[in-house]
Parts: C-alpha cells; structure tokens; sequence
C-alpha cells in the first residue's frame, strides 16, 4: 500500500511538472525539464528493484506493463498499479487546474490528430519499453529522459507527458489536452509497450 501511494504521488508530481512546463518561455527547455524530472524519478524507483522484481513501475504505468510481460513485476498487482498512477495523475491534474490562472499562457500552439496521436504514442511506447528493459538490466536511469526527448520530438508539445500515460490524463483533466485525444495517447503508449516488451525479449533474449 506504501508503494501505491508512493506510485500515485509520483505521477501527480510528474503531471503538474509536465503542465508547469508547458507555460516556459522555449519548448525545448519544457521537454528538458520533464526529461529530467523522468530520469529522477527513474533513479528512486530503481532504488526498490530486487533481484526478483524491478521498482520501475513506481516510476511510469507503461513500465508497469512492460515489466510484467517479461516477468520482472507482478500481473497480480498491475491494475491495482495502474489505478494508483491514474488517480494521482487526476489528483495532479486537478491541483494544475486550480493553479490555472496564476500560471500564464501555455506554449501549447496546436492539439494533433488522433491518426498523428496513435503513431507518434506507438513510437513513444516501443522506445520507452526498451529504456526499461535496458534500465531494469543495469543501464543507466539517463535512459528514462530517451522517451520524453522522442515524444517532444514527434508531437506537439501539449503531449509532452506521452510516455507517461497516466500523466497525459492527468493534463487532460487540468483541460490542457484533448479527452480524445489524451485517451488515445494513454492506450496507444500502453499497447506499444507490451509490443516492444515481447519485440526486446526476441531480440535480446534472456542468458
């Protein structure tokens, strides 16, 4: 129950980050800095990896997906996981929403299609199960800022949370993203996990 709460204060966190960061001044530093508050959050989740089971779930939703499918977390605890990121994202979002007026303007310019949403979340969620795999090895947690860079490269700025699917609803509800549209980012980057976890696990197969 611990690490639940502690699971649902991260995304909260992550969330207001990432909806803070779309009112900087350059969008480049916006993706730097939710890059950065990834790889942070990354190095404490990994703090409760075991040789057992990895703690990177506390850190992203879709790394919950991705652990579970290569059996380095547990299917028994994956929704309970997911409900816990969703509602402290929605718990973030909501605190961004009652900040709304004292934040300025956002640099969001232009909302994407939800063809241009599944394709650019699929890419996302495919490098981001690798940056898992690869952390969960013995990477370095650097690798956790990879799928922030590529969604801030490939979609517009107001998903700049993608990699994190419980994040994008969260900015959802603070009213900075599409519901449609955060929806398919959420689903897609989860679908695109579990893909990139069983495309890893042929490519690279476990000694």
């Amino acid at each position: 129950m611990r690490l639940l709460s502690m699971a649902a204060a991260l995304a909260a966190t992550i969330t207001l980050v990432s909806a803070l960061a779309l009112r900087a001044a350059d969008p480049m530093l916006a993706v730097a800095a939710v890059a950065a508050v990834a790889v942070l959050f990354t190095w404490y989740a990994q703090l409760h990896s075991t040789d057992e089971s990895s703690g990177l779930w506390l850190a992203n939703p879709a790394s919950a997906v991705t652990l579970a499918i290569v059996r380095r977390g547990s299917w028994s605890t994956l929704l309970p996981v997911l409900a816990a990121h969703t509602v402290g994202a929605v718990l973030g979002g909501l605190a961004a929403l009652a900040l709304d007026d004292r934040l300025g303007q956002t640099i969001v310019f232009t909302q994407p299609s939800l063809v241009v949403t599944a394709v650019g979340a699929a890419l996302v969620g495919l490098v981001g199960a690798w940056a898992t795999l690869t952390i969960d090895g013995g990477g370095h947690e650097s690798y956790a800022a990879v799928p922030a860079i590529v969604g801030g490269a490939v979609l517009p700025l107001g998903l700049i949370a993608v990699f994190h699917p419980a994040a994008v609803v969260g900015l959802a509800t603070a009213g900075l993203v599409p519901w449609d549209v955060a929806l398919v980012a959420a689903g897609t980057t989860l679908v695109a996990s579990i893909v990139g976890a069983y495309a890893v696990a042929v490519l690279v197969p476990a000694e």
